[in-house]
């Protein structure tokens, strides 16, 4: 999909994070964060799509941004993104973000649109860390 919309993706942090969580919850948020990207950065040119998936892990939780260049999300709509049916998209039920904000509480973890930039958006998804063996 990334070479279908022409985006650069970029991999970013640590490596050895594992979290704990449902691997099928888990696998529905990263899938739900990068289509909403990739629609996002369709308003953009090709040359300046480009996404970047960074992880870390900070205070017992694995942590992973999701970071597009897309036109970002005005202000005005910052505070609605997770209430269900809200969408900003001709085509969108407005479940997505929702949905995924609460398979991440069903997890003991956030899912919170990060602070703004000067373009495109950034999800956080922070999960508990899974015990060492």
């Amino acid at each position: 999909r990334l070479r279908a919309h022409d985006v650069q993706a970029r991999l970013e942090g640590e490596s050895g994070v594992v979290v704990h969580g449902e691997p099928v919850a888990l696998e529905q948020i990263i899938h739900n964060l990068i289509g909403n990207a990739l629609q996002a950065m369709e308003q953009v040119p090709p040359d300046r799509r480009w996404l970047t998936l960074a992880v870390d892990a900070a205070a017992g939780h694995g942590r992973l941004r999701v970071t597009d260049s897309g036109p970002g999300i005005p202000a005005a709509q910052r505070a609605r993104v997770f209430q269900p049916f809200y969408t900003t998209r001709a085509q969108g039920l407005g479940l997505g973000l929702s949905l995924c904000e609460s398979l991440a509480a069903g997890m003991d973890g956030r899912l919170e649109l990060a602070d703004a930039r000067a373009s495109g958006a950034s999800f956080m998804l922070s999960l508990p860390l899974a015990p060492r063996p």
